[in-house]
């Protein structure tokens, strides 16, 4: 146990360094989680939560939570140096400050409030026994324990019946990205 809160205490020093430098950066993902990795700029940090903007193809996507629980290390290298510069010329490193102002990552509970307020519809992957988990929409009710999605499908139907998702299950909380931004304007009651 030592080793890991070892670790644990060397990953968030890791972080902090990245987050004051501005860093690009890789985050890879512990091995139950349904991606391996991503990429993107620290926004900020609590004890068990991480905010990243993350990135594809040279653009700034939407901004992810991860549980650090679900971190298992870190790249800067050459590659991530190279994408750093390259956003910084085309000055393409351009954060909202008032949504990481807004957003509280004391708690899951308080992250899906400050999202709510916010009026962010939002993706949480999860697992549970083993299977994943992809719910997409308005947060409809949040308690200590879990939150409760109005999940739409692929078509922009809403289905019937909202997810219920305990936070112990939740592997990432993605919102204000173009897919759930774009998509609540085309939805289907």
């Amino acid at each position: 146990m030592a080793e890991k809160n070892n670790s644990d205490r060397k990953l968030k020093k890791t972080i902090q360094n990245h987050f004051a430098k501005t860093h690009y950066i890789k985050i890879y993902f512990t091995e139950e989680c349904p991606e391996e990795l991503t990429s993107g700029f620290i926004l900020n940090a609590s004890e068990k939560l991480l905010m990243i903007h993350e990135s594809h193809n040279f653009t700034l996507d939407g901004i992810k939570i991860i549980p650090f629980n679900k971190i298992s290390g870190t790249r800067h290298n050459k590659f991530e140096k190279t994408s750093e510069k390259i956003f910084s010329e085309e000055g393409l490193i351009k954060f909202n400050q008032k949504i990481i102002s807004n957003t509280s990552l004391k708690s899951f509970e308080s992250l899906f409030k400050s999202i709510k307020k916010q009026n962010f519809h939002c993706i949480v992957e999860s697992t549970k026994k083993e299977k994943d988990f992809f719910s997409i929409g308005e947060i409809l009710e949040i308690n200590e324990n879990s939150v409760v999605i109005k999940n739409y499908d692929a078509t922009g139907k809403i289905e019937k019946t909202p997810d219920k998702i305990l936070y112990k299950n939740i592997n990432f909380i993605t919102f204000n990205d173009k897919y759930s931004v774009v998509f609540r304007k085309y939805l289907i009651e």
